[in-house]
């Protein structure tokens, strides 16, 4: 007669590090609980309000508003710009997706301390969710984009197929640094007032309200082209005004991009699985 099987045999010991693969296994088998959870908060996100979830829009059409007015109108950065209105349009809300999403990205931790405490699961699943969020909402921007465009006399253009891939390589993106401003704001609370001055500094250095590579000259120093190359949200928007405006882009830019976007998710993730134990215990 055979020994009973041990009920304790197929139980893993939390002290004992998964590997990578089956941790990501683990979130590809929970991925129905990212989903969830981003759409859960868009369900009752401004339930109660007059114009539900129309409200996030309004942020940034006042933004293009005021930095038509400000750029285009007054310091006329908008000169050899053609479709001005729809080039800043295309700018705001694509800065806007990297910006709001890294800074959810900062509240995954911290906002989701109970849930947390109250059942087991891959914590990387809760910056994935601030990403799919974000992509949500950018659906309603899409659309205010493409009806820009419309209106602007922008025409359909099979550059539009690639959207999807410009999409999916700035969510590469926002992921890695959802993943470490997670972690960082989960270790100093403080990051997160910090994360929205960064971005409106980077708004600056990274041309959504003026064509940033205009004003690159031959004495410009070396390092500053070397930002402006390498700085991966200047490539993409120049990626995302070639495919709705057909704008000049730069093929190294794309490289660097794609090369900037896989660093930064490779190290996000092993930086925020290295503080995966700590987490929701304070």
């Amino acid at each position: 007669m055979s020994a009973p099987s041990d009920p304790t045999a197929r139980l893993r010991r939390l002290d004992v590090e998964q590997s990578s693969a089956d941790y990501l296994r683990g979130m590809w088998q929970r991925r129905e609980f990212a989903i969830a959870l981003p759409v859960e908060n868009l369900r009752v996100a401004h339930q109660n309000t007059l114009l539900g979830n129309v409200w996030h829009l309004f942020n940034p059409l006042l933004s293009v508003a005021v930095f038509y007015v400000i750029f285009g109108v007054m310091l006329n950065t908008s000169r050899g710009v053609d479709h001005f209105i729809l080039w800043l349009v295309i700018g705001v809300f694509t800065y806007q997706l990297t910006s709001s999403t890294v800074t959810q990205g900062a509240r995954a931790l911290t906002g989701n301390v109970g849930l947390m405490r109250s059942m087991r699961f891959p914590r990387a699943l809760l910056p994935v969710s601030s990403v799919l969020a974000g992509l949500l909402h950018f659906g309603f921007e899409i659309a205010i984009m493409v009806l820009v465009a419309l209106a602007s006399g922008v025409g359909f253009s099979t550059r539009w197929l690639v959207f999807p891939l410009i999409l999916a390589l700035q969510s590469t993106l926002n992921l890695g640094g959802a993943f470490v401003t997670a972690r960082l704001n989960d270790t100093f609370s403080d990051v997160e007032q910090l994360i929205p001055f960064v971005f409106r500094l980077l708004m600056y250095l990274s041309g959504v309200m003026f064509p940033i590579r205009s004003f690159v000259k031959d004495d410009t120093p070396h390092l500053v082209k070397l930002f402006i190359d390498w700085n991966p949200l200047v490539n993409i928007l120049e990626m995302y005004r070639w495919t709705l405006l057909g704008t000049s882009v730069d093929p190294r830019g794309i490289v660097n991009t794609v090369i900037a976007a896989l660093v930064v998710l490779v190290f996000g993730f092993r930086f925020f699985r290295a503080g995966e134990p700590r987490y929701g215990l304070h």
